[in-house]
C-alpha cells in the first residue's frame, strides 16, 4: 500500500465557488428576517397562529429553522428593502434551508414551484410575479418550527422618455441623448431627475469630459439617496469609482466612492455581489493582488448564487488577468475560453471586443512563457485583430482600441517585426491622446525595446528613465520593475556593467517586494519566476567577472520565495504594536484551526447529504483560514532579513562541497563551493527526461575534481532542477550516494548555522504512527523507531491511531524537550505552491503546511515517512522555489528533514526507516545514506531514491 492519501483535485471553479457565510445573507430568518421582511411567529405576522389555533401556552414554541434568502433581478431596489419589478415581472431567489425543512414560495397567493438549480447548498429559483401580488414570501418549516421571509414588491417604473434616451445613448447618438436627458434632469419628478443625471454623466464619459462626468455622478448619487433608490446609488457609485480609478488613478477618491455602500449591502444582495468586483479593480491597480483575488472570488460566488451570468463572466476575465500576473498563463487562457464558450448569441459588440482583447493579451502571455512561441503569437494576433475590427466598427471606444493596438504592437515585437510594432504604437498614440498610465507604461517599454533593437542604447536608457518616473508617480509596481530591468539592458549595451548590475539588483529588490503581494496558494513561486529576468541577467553578467558575487546573486534570488515566511527569525525586531497584532493573528489562526478539525469528529452523526455539505464548508473555511494566516505574515515584513544576510557566504564544513545552480540568459550557471572558494561554470539547457548518465555528465562532470575531493555534498537546486535525484545520478559506476552523503539545501538565511546547532540540549522524541489506522507497516515502523530511540536513552512520546489528533500533535511539537519528530503515515501534496499539503491525522484532521509555518518552535530533526512529504510544486518551466511539508518544517526552524519526494511503498518505507535509526549517525545525510544503500542492496528494483535529506 502507498503512503499517499487520495485528495480531490480542486480546479479553478472550486476555488471560486466559496459557500456564503451566514452573516452575509440579505434576508436571514431564525426567528424573523433582516432587511425589512416581516418577522415570523409574532403579533401582526400573517404566519403567526391565530387565537383559534390549538396551542398550549405552557409548551414552548419550537425554534424556527435557519433560513437564508437572497434576491436579484429587480428593476430597482428601494429602501426597506422593496423590489420594483422588472418589465418581465420575474425575479430570482436563492434559498438555503436545512436538510429536512419543508420550503414553500408564494408570490402573492400564488405558489411557486421549487424547480430551480442547486447552488452552494441552496436553490436558485425563478419567481414569475402575477399581477396584484404585493410581496413574495418564503416559508421553511421543520420539527414544528416555522420561519418566514417576506419581500415587498412595487410595480415597474414607467418612463418611456428615459428608455428612449438611453437607447440613443447606447447607439452612440450622444447629442440626441443629451438633449432628451437634459429635459428629464430639469423636471420635477425626483426619480426621473436622478436617473437622468446619472445617464448624462455617462454621456460625458463617452465624450471624454471627465470632470463633468464626476460632478454629475456625485449629483445623481445624492439624488438617489434622497429618493431611497438603493440599486441606482450602487450603480452610479460603481461608475464613479471606475471613472476616478482609470482617469487619474485617484485611489483614495475611488475608495471613498465605494465605502458608503457598506451599510446598504444587506438590503441589496445584487449590489453586494457587484461591489467586491469594483473593489478588486482598485486593489489590482494599487498593486494589492492578494486582496484583489479574494474580492473577485467573493464576487464570483455571489454572482453564481444570484444567477448574474454576465457579471460572473466579467469577474472571471479579471480573475484570468490575476492568473496572468501570477505567471499562470495557460490557466488564464483556459478560463477565458470558458467565458468565450458561455457567451450567448447576440452579445453586445463591446463585450465581444473586450473578450477578444483579453484573449489576445492572454495568448501573448503564453507566448512569452513558451520556448516555442509561434502558435501562441499567431493566436494573439488573430484575437487582437478581431478586437480591433469591433473597436473600429460597432464598438467605437478609442481608449480600448488604443489598448488593443498596444497589445498587438507587443505581439509584433515578440515576433521580431519591429517596423510593424512601431507603426502600431504610433497608431495607438494617435487613437488615445490621454492614455491610462498602465497603457503609457507599455508605450515607453516598447519604445525602449525598439531603441535597443536598433542599437540606440542611449535612447533606450532615456525612455526607461521616463518609465521609472511615470511608474513612481502612478504607483505602478510592475512599471518600476520593467524600468529597472530596461535600464540594466540599456546600460549593458552601453558597456557600463557596474551600473547595469545596480539596475538588476534594484529589479531584484522590487521582485522581493512584489512577491509578498502574491498570496501563497495562488502561485507565488510562479510569480517570482515571471519576474526572474533581472536575477538571470545579474548572475550571467557576474559569472566570469566575479564568481563569488554571481553565487551571492543566485542564492539571494533562490531564497526569496521561502525567506519571506521565516517569521520566527523576524519577530524580535517588531515594535510593540506590530508584535501584538501578529500574536493576535497567530492565536486566532491556531484557535480557528483547532476548532475546524474538532468539528470533523462528529461527522459520523451526519446524513450523507449533511456530511458532504459539512465537508465542503470546512474546506472553504480552511482555505479562508490559511489565506488569513498568509496575510498575517505581512505584519512581520519589517523584520525581514536584509539582502546582505541572504547573500552571505555559505558556511561549508571541512570536506564538504556545495553545488548550486541558477538559470541564466541561456542555460544554467553552476557553482562549486568549498572552503577554498567558488568555481563557476556555464551549463547548457537541460532536458530533464534525458538519461541519468547524460544528466550526470551535464551537472556533475564540470565539477569532477571537487567532487572527488569531497566527503559530503550539499545540493542547492532551483526550479525544475529540484526534480532531479542528484544523489541517484551515476558516478564511477554507482549512484553518487554510494560515494558520499548527499543533502539538499534550501539556502535559508542563517540556515547553515542553525542546522548545525539547533538541537541544543533537548533529547526528547515525538513518534506519530498511522493516525488513520490503515498502514500496518507504519505501525511496525513506529514501534521499531521508538524502541531504538529509547535504547539511545531518549524519552519518547508516542501518539498512535486515534490519539494522533491535530490538537495533540500540534501541542507536542512545540514542547521544548522535543528534538526529534518521526511521522509514519500517509502524506498528501496539494494546491498551487503546495499550500494544501498536509499530514493526515486522526478524526479527519491534518497537520497542514500553514500549521507547520505557525509553529513557535520546531524540532531540530524531522523524519516524515509518508508519500510526497518532500514534494514541491516545481514543474517544467517553473522557477520559484517550491514549498512542501519538509520545506515548511525547515522554514519553521528545523535543522534537518528526511522525507519523500513522491509516493513510497509502505514496506519500503518501513525497511528504510529501520535502517535509518540503526545507522547510529548524527548527520542526516549520513543516516539516509546508510538507509538508502541498505535498500539498494536488498531490493535494487525498489524506488530507493525517493527519500532525501533536506537542510536549511
Amino acid at each position: 500500500m502507498s503512503r499517499r492519501r487520495a485528495i480531490r483535485a480542486a480546479g479553478l471553479g472550486a476555488a471560486l465557488l466559496v459557500p456564503a457565510l451566514l452573516g452575509a445573507a440579505a434576508l436571514v430568518s431564525r426567528s424573523g428576517a433582516l432587511g425589512g421582511a416581516a418577522p415570523s411567529g409574532g403579533a401582526g405576522d400573517p404566519a403567526a397562529p391565530s387565537a383559534g389555533d390549538a396551542h398550549d401556552p405552557a409548551t414552548p414554541a419550537a425554534p424556527p429553522p435557519p433560513l437564508e434568502v437572497e434576491f436579484a433581478g429587480c428593476g430597482a431596489v428601494l429602501a426597506g428593502p422593496a423590489c420594483a419589478l422588472p418589465d418581465d415581472r420575474a425575479i430570482r431567489l436563492w434559498i438555503k434551508a436545512p436538510e429536512g425543512a419543508r420550503v414553500a414560495v408564494e408570490a402573492g397567493a400564488t405558489p411557486i414551484p421549487l424547480d430551480g438549480a442547486p447552488i452552494q447548498g441552496g436553490l436558485l429559483v425563478r419567481v414569475p410575479v402575477p399581477d396584484g401580488a404585493a410581496a413574495v414570501s418564503v416559508t421553511a418549516e421543520r420539527n414544528g418550527g416555522r420561519a418566514v421571509v417576506r419581500l415587498p414588491l412595487l410595480p415597474p417604473l414607467a418612463a418611456p422618455a428615459l428608455t428612449q434616451a438611453e437607447a440613443l445613448r447606447r447607439q452612440g447618438r450622444l447629442d440626441e441623448a443629451a438633449s432628451a436627458l437634459g429635459g428629464l434632469a430639469s423636471g420635477q419628478d425626483p426619480t426621473l431627475k436622478a436617473l437622468a443625471i446619472g445617464k448624462l454623466a455617462r454621456v460625458d464619459l463617452a465624450r471624454g469630459r471627465i470632470p463633468e462626468a464626476i460632478a454629475r455622478f456625485e449629483a445623481s448619487i445624492r439624488a438617489h439617496r434622497a429618493a431611497g433608490r438603493l440599486s441606482d446609488e450602487f450603480l452610479d457609485r460603481f461608475a464613479l469609482a471606475y471613472t476616478l480609478l482609470y482617469n487619474g488613478r485617484r485611489f483614495a477618491e475611488a475608495r471613498a466612492a465605494l465605502d458608503p455602500l457598506a451599510p446598504l449591502e444587506a438590503s441589496h444582495p445584487e449590489g453586494r455581489a457587484l461591489k467586491p468586483y469594483y473593489a478588486a479593480l482598485l486593489s489590482f491597480e494599487s498593486g494589492d493582488l492578494r486582496a484583489a483575488l479574494r474580492q473577485l472570488d467573493a464576487s464570483a460566488a455571489a454572482a453564481e448564487r444570484l444567477g448574474l451570468r454576465d457579471h460572473r463572466r466579467h469577474v472571471l476575465q479579471k480573475r484570468a488577468e490575476g492568473l496572468q500576473i501570477l505567471g499562470r498563463p495557460l490557466e488564464a487562457q483556459a478560463l477565458l475560453r470558458e467565458v468565450e464558450a458561455s457567451l450567448p448569441a447576440g452579445s453586445p459588440p463591446c463585450e465581444l471586443a473586450a473578450l477578444q482583447n483579453n484573449l489576445g493579451w492572454g495568448a501573448l502571455q503564453v507566448a512569452w512563457a513558451n520556448a516555442s512561441p509561434g502558435a501562441p503569437l499567431a493566436d494573439a494576433e488573430a484575437a487582437l485583430e478581431a478586437a480591433l475590427a469591433l473597436y473600429g466598427g460597432p464598438c467605437p471606444r478609442p481608449a480600448e482600441r488604443a489598448n488593443a493596438l498596444t497589445n498587438l504592437a507587443l505581439a509584433k515585437l515578440a515576433a521580431g517585426q519591429t517596423a510593424r510594432a512601431r507603426a502600431l504604437l504610433d497608431e495607438a498614440r494617435r487613437t488615445d491622446a490621454s492614455p491610462d498610465p498602465g497603457v503609457a507604461m507599455y508605450w515607453l517599454d516598447i519604445e525602449g525595446r525598439l531603441a535597443l533593437a536598433s542599437g540606440d542604447a542611449a535612447g533606450a536608457l532615456r525612455r526607461y528613465e521616463r518609465l521609472a518616473r511615470l511608474a513612481e508617480a502612478s504607483a505602478l509596481s510592475e512599471g518600476r520593475y520593467r524600468a529597472a530591468l530596461g535600464r540594466g539592458r540599456a546600460l549593458e549595451a552601453l558597456r557600463q556593467p557596474e551600473r547595469a548590475l545596480a539596475a538588476y539588483e534594484a529589479a531584484e529588490a522590487l521582485r522581493g517586494e512584489l512577491s509578498l503581494l502574491a498570496p501563497l496558494g495562488e502561485g507565488r513561486g510562479a510569480f517570482l519566476g515571471r519576474l526572474e529576468e533581472g536575477a538571470r541577467r545579474a548572475v550571467d553578467l557576474l559569472l566570469q567577472r566575479d564568481p563569488g558575487r554571481a553565487l551571492a546573486a543566485a542564492r539571494r534570488s533562490r531564497a526569496l520565495a521561502l525567506a519571506a515566511l521565516r517569521w520566527v527569525d523576524r519577530i524580535a525586531s517588531l515594535d510593540g504594536d506590530a508584535r501584538a497584532r501578529w500574536e493576535a493573528a497567530l492565536s486566532a489562526y491556531r484557535r480557528e484551526r483547532a476548532a475546524l478539525d474538532e468539528e470533523g469528529r462528529d461527522d459520523w452523526r451526519l446524513s450523507s447529504g449533511e456530511l458532504e455539505a459539512a465537508r465542503a464548508a470546512r474546506e472553504a473555511r480552511g482555505r479562508s483560514i490559511r489565506a488569513r494566516f498568509d496575510e498575517a505574515l505581512l505584519l512581520v515584513r519589517r523584520g525581514e532579513p536584509a539582502a546582505a544576510e541572504l547573500a552571505e557566504a555559505p558556511l561549508v564544513a571541512e570536506g564538504e562541497l556545495m553545488l548550486a545552480f541558477h538559470p541564466i540568459r541561456e542555460g544554467w550557471a553552476g557553482f562549486a563551493v568549498t572552503r577554498d572558494g567558488v568555481a563557476a561554470r556555464r551549463l547548457p539547457a537541460l532536458d530533464l527526461a534525458a538519461p541519468a548518465a547524460t544528466l550526470a555528465a551535464r551537472l556533475l562532470g564540470p565539477f569532477e575534481a571537487p567532487l572527488r575531493a569531497a566527503g559530503r555534498l550539499r545540493v542547492s537546486a532551483y526550479g525544475e532542477l529540484e526534480r532531479i535525484d542528484v544523489h541517484a545520478l551515476p558516478w564511477d559506476g554507482a549512484p553518487l550516494v554510494a560515494r558520499m552523503p548527499v543533502v539538499y539545501g534550501l539556502d535559508l538565511p542563517g540556515g547553515a548555522a542553525r542546522g548545525a546547532g539547533s538541537a541544543g540540549a533537548a533529547r526528547g522524541a515525538l513518534v506519530v504512527a498511522d493516525p488513520q489506522r490503515d498502514l500496518p507497516a507504519a505501525r511496525r515502523e513506529a514501534d521499531a523507531v521508538a524502541a531504538a530511540l529509547e535504547g539511545q536513552g531518549r524519552a519518547v512520546e508516542r501518539l498512535s491511531g486515534g490519539l494522533a489528533t491535530h490538537a495533540a500533535v500540534a501541542f507536542a511539537l512545540e514542547q521544548p524537550g522535543i528534538a526529534l519528530f518521526h511521522y509514519a503515515g500517509h502524506g498528501s501534496f496539494g494546491g498551487i505552491d503546495g499550500w494544501d499539503s498536509g499530514l493526515p491525522l486522526a478524526g479527519g484532521g491534518q497537520l497542514a503546511v500553514s500549521d507547520i509555518l505557525a509553529l513557535r518552535r520546531a524540532p531540530a530533526q524531522v523524519v516524515l515517512s509518508g508519500c510526497d512529504t518532500a514534494r514541491t510544486g516545481a514543474a517544467p518551466g517553473a522557477r520559484g522555489l517550491g514549498l512542501g511539508l519538509a520545506q515548511a518544517f525547515l522554514v519553521a526552524g528545523a535543522g534537518s528533514v528526511i522525507a519523500a519526494t513522491r509516493p513510497v511503498d509502505d514496506a519500503l518505507a518501513e525497511r528504510m526507516m529501520a535502517a535509518l535509526v540503526a545507522a547510529g549517525q548524527e548527520d542526516p545525510g549520513a543516516q539516509l545514506r546508510e538507509a538508502t544503500l541498505a535498500a539498494l542492496r536488498a531490493t535494487p528494483s525498489s524506488d530507493w531514491a525517493s527519500f532525501r535529506a533536506l537542510v536549511p
